[in-house]
């Protein structure tokens, strides 16, 4: 897979996952130091992004599986008249090319 042909949201949370593992890994080694407010504050930053990110998740999928629960039913009225409005246009551009090409022979003749 070439990573520079994936969509720029994938970049993004490839380099933030990937910033995040390289600070871990440096505070591990104590390359670099915490006091204990700036280390409350980190923790307590994640636990909140996190806990976002799983809510978030949450409902979209929830909404996602509620809407292919709810749309093996068939079609609503709406979507029927837009597809009966579809194929109307497209009727009427084939008549308007027959039409066009009637006209493009009668003028060469």
């Amino acid at each position: 897979m070439n990573l520079l042909r994936a969509p720029l949201s994938f970049q993004l949370t490839i380099a933030v996952v990937s910033a995040l593992l390289l600070y871990l890994v440096l505070f591990q080694l104590n390359i670099i130091d915490f006091s204990v407010g700036e280390l409350l504050a980190f923790y307590t930053f994640s636990v909140f992004t996190v806990t976002l990110f799983a809510v978030l998740g949450g409902v979209l999928l929830g909404m996602f599986i509620a809407t292919r629960a709810l749309s093996s039913q068939g079609f609503t009225p709406f979507e029927v008249s837009m597809l009966k409005l579809h194929d109307d246009v497209q009727n009427l551009k084939q008549e308007l090319g027959e039409l066009r090409r009637l006209l493009e022979n009668n003028e060469l003749e």
